[in-house]
C-alpha cells in the first residue's frame, strides 16, 4: 500500500482559516514497556509525526513525553509542561495516539476534553481513533460525547487497544519496507544485524531460480513438483525446520517435505523475489477472532528495491504473463502445449481449445472455439484451424520477422557508418576547437586569482569575472556532451532496442519452442475460414526502430 494510513482529519473545505500549534504528547508506562515496541515512545513519536505530516492546517510547536508515568493519574511532568503552554496560549491543539496514552481516569480524561479543552479553544484529536474534536457538529456532539465516555471508561477493552496500537505500528514498518514477519519467504533469511532487512539465502535461491527456468522451458506446475520431490529437495517448510527454525505451515496441516502445486504457484507469482517487500496479504478478522482473511491487492503494502533480487523483472514479467494465460499441460509429458493460452478466437476474444481426431488416414489436431458450442449457436462462428498448419505459418512470420530485424540492423549500421564518415571530420574539428577554446578560457579564469592577490583587481571584479569566464566553461562542457552524443544516437538505438535484442539475433528458426514463443509472441488470433493475425512483443519498439530508420532516410539513400 503506496498511500499513508491517516487520511486528512479534515477536508480541506470545512478547515478554518488558521495554522493549529500543536502539542504532540507521548505516554508509556511501566506495564505499557512489558507489551513490546507497539507503544514505545519512538514509535508513537515517529506515527505522530507522520500523521502531521498529512495535516496541513497543523504544525508541531512540541513534543511531550512522559515515559515510565501511569495513566491513572494526570500528575505527570510533561502533561503538567504541555498544559502551561496552552494555558499561555503557546498550544491550542493536543494530539495523541490513542485515547489510553492521554490518560485512563475515565473522568479527569473526559472533564478536560469536554471542559478545559472546549473552554481554553483547544482541539483535541486521536489519530488512531480518528477523533478530531473540529468535526464534533451539534448534531453530532451527543454521539460524540457517548463514544468518547465509553472509550475513557473502558478503553474499548486492553486487548482491543493493544491490537490497534500494534497494528498502527505495524503497518507504519510496512509502508517504510521494513520486514516485520517471523520468518522470511523461501530464499531468503533475516539479516542476523538487523531483522528487519532481508538477504539473500543462496540455497533456497538456487531452487527458486530452478522454479522459474523449469516453467518458462515449458514445464507444467505439477511437473516441476513433481522433478522437485523426485530429486529430494525439501518443500519450503521442511527446508526451515531442517534449517533449525521453529516454523509450521499457517495452514497447520501436517508437513510431509513434499512440494505441491500450490506452493510452487506461490513461488512464481511472488514480488518479493524482484527485491520489492510485499506484505499485508492477511488481516485477522478482529481482535476477538484470530483468523485471517486475505486482502486485495490494492491493499498490500508494497515497497520497491528493499532487498536483493532473486529473479530479474523480464524473467519474472515472463512467467507472470504465461501464468494469467491459463496454460495447461499435456497429461502424458507433463509438458506445457507449444501454443497453449496464445491462440484466441479473433470475434469472440476467448482462448481456443485443442482437440485432437483420429481417422483412418490419419490424427490430427487443431485449435477450435468452443463459445458456439458451450453456449448457443448465435455466441460466434465455428473458427476451426489444424495445428500443423497454424505452426508452420507460425514459423514462416517469425522467420519473416527475423530476417526484417536483421536487415534494419544493417541499415542501421550502415548509416551510422555513413554519417560517421561525412561528419567524422567535421565533428573532431569541432570538438578539438572547443576543447582548445575551453582551456583558453580555463587559463584566463586561473590567471583571475594572482591578479586579484596583486592587487590588479577588485575583490568584486574577480568573483564578477570568474563567475562570467564560469558560465562559458558551463556551457562549452554542455556544447561538447551533446557533439557527444549525437554522434552515438544511432549506436544507442541498435544496442537498446527491444525489438532488435530479441529478433535479430534469434536467427533463422528451423523448429518453434515454448520458451520462444513465449518471449516473442503476444497473441494468435485466427479469424473464420482460418485466415490468422499474429500479435508480437515489442511492437512499440518495433515503431521507434521504424521512426529512427525514417528519421535518417536520406543518410540511408545517398
Amino acid at each position: 500500500m503506496r498511500e499513508t494510513k491517516y487520511a486528512p482529519a479534515v477536508s480541506r473545505e470545512t478547515l478554518p482559516d488558521k495554522i493549529w500549534s500543536a502539542a504532540l504528547y507521548i505516554r508509556l508506562s511501566r506495564e505499557d514497556e512489558l507489551v513490546g515496541e507497539s507503544n514505545s515512545v519512538s514509535a508513537q513519536r515517529e506515527i505522530l509525526r507522520e500523521f502531521v505530516a498529512q495535516q496541513p492546517d497543523i504544525e508541531i510547536y512540541d513534543f511531550y513525553v512522559d515515559d515510565g508515568w501511569t495513566g491513572t493519574n494526570f500528575d505527570r511532568p510533561d502533561f503538567q509542561r504541555m498544559m502551561e503552554d496552552i494555558r499561555a496560549g503557546r498550544v491550542d491543539c493536543v494530539i495523541v495516539k490513542d485515547h489510553s496514552r492521554f490518560g485512563r481516569n475515565s473522568s479527569k480524561a473526559m472533564e478536560l476534553m469536554t471542559d478545559h479543552f472546549v473552554t481554553l479553544g483547544v482541539r483535541f484529536i486521536v489519530c488512531n481513533g480518528m477523533y478530531d474534536s473540529l468535526k464534533s457538529t451539534p448534531s453530532s456532539a451527543a454521539a460524540d460525547m457517548i463514544t468518547l465516555g465509553v472509550t475513557s471508561v473502558i478503553n474499548e477493552s486492553v486487548s482491543a487497544t493493544t491490537s490497534a496500537n500494534v497494528r498502527g505500528t505495524l503497518n507504519l514498518r510496512r509502508r517504510q519496507g521494513k520486514f516485520i514477519g517471523s520468518f522470511a519467504c523461501y530464499g531468503y533469511r533475516k539479516d542476523p544485524a538487523d531483522h528487519h532487512r532481508l538477504l539473500v539465502d543462496e540455497e533456497a535461491a538456487d531452487v527458486v531460480r530452478l522454479i522459474y527456468r523449469k516453467y518458462l522451458d515449458g514445464e507444467g506446475i505439477l511437473r516441476i513438483a513433481k522433478d522437485l520431490n523426485e530429486s529430494g529437495i525439501p518443500n519450503p517448510t521442511a527446508y526451515k525446520q531442517l534449517q533449525g527454525q521453529n516454523y509450521r505451515h499457517n495452514t497447520g496441516e501436517k508437513n510431509d517435505g513434499l512440494w505441491g502445486d500450490h506452493t510452487i504457484r506461490r513461488i512464481l507469482s511472488n514480488e518479493m523475489y524482484l527485491g520489492n517487500m510485499v506484505q499485508g496479504k492477511m488481516r485477522n478478522i478482529s481482535y476477538k477472532v484470530q483468523k485471517a482473511r486475505p486482502c486485495p491487492p490494492e491493499e498490500w503494502y508494497v515497497v520497491e528495491g528493499t532487498h536483493e533480487a532473486i529473479i530479474d523483472p523480464e524473467t519474472f514479467h515472463q512467467v507472470q504473463a504465461r501464468l494469467g494465460k491459463g496454460t495447461h499441460s499435456s497429461r502424458a509429458s507433463g509438458k506445457v502445449e507449444l501454443l497453449a493460452g496464445l491462440v484466441r478466437c479473433a470475434d469472440c476474444g476467448r482462448i481456443m481449445s485443442k482437440k485432437t481426431n483420429t481417422h483412418a488416414y490419419g490424427t490430427y489436431s487443431y485449435y477450435r472455439c468452443t463459445t458456439r458450442r458451450k453456449m448457443d449457436h448465435g455466441a460466434c462462428t465455428n473458427h476451426t484451424i489444424r495445428i500443423d498448419k497454424l505452426e508452420a505459418a507460425l514459423l514462416e512470420t517469425l522467420n519473416t520477422m527475423i530476417a526484417a530485424a536483421g536487415e534494419m540492423d544493417q541499415i542501421l549500421l550502415q548509416i551510422r557508418e555513413q554519417e560517421s564518415r561525412r561528419e567524422g571530420s567535421h565533428l573532431t574539428n569541432t570538438l578539438e576547437k572547443l576543447k582548445q577554446e575551453r582551456e583558453k578560457v580555463k587559463q584566463i579564469q586561473l590567471a583571475l586569482y594572482p591578479d586579484w592577490k596583486a592587487g590588479t583587481l577588485t575583490k568584486e571584479e574577480y568573483m564578477t569575472f570568474k563567475a562570467e569566464y564560469q558560465e562559458k566553461l558551463d556551457t562549452m562542457d554542455r556544447q561538447i556532451d551533446r557533439l557527444k552524443e549525437s554522434s552515438s544516437e544511432l549506436e544507442e538505438v541498435r544496442r537498446d532496442n527491444e525489438f532488435l535484442q530479441h529478433f535479430a539475433q534469434t536467427g533463422r528458426l528451423e523448429q518453434l519452442t515454448r520458451p520462444l514463443l513465449t518471449e516473442l509472441v503476444r497473441e494468435i488470433r485466427v479469424h473464420e475460414g482460418g485466415r490468422i493475425e499474429v500479435e508480437l512483443n515489442f511492437a512499440d519498439a518495433f515503431e521507434e526502430l521504424i521512426e529512427a530508420l525514417d528519421t535518417h532516410k536520406d543518410t540511408a539513400v545517398a
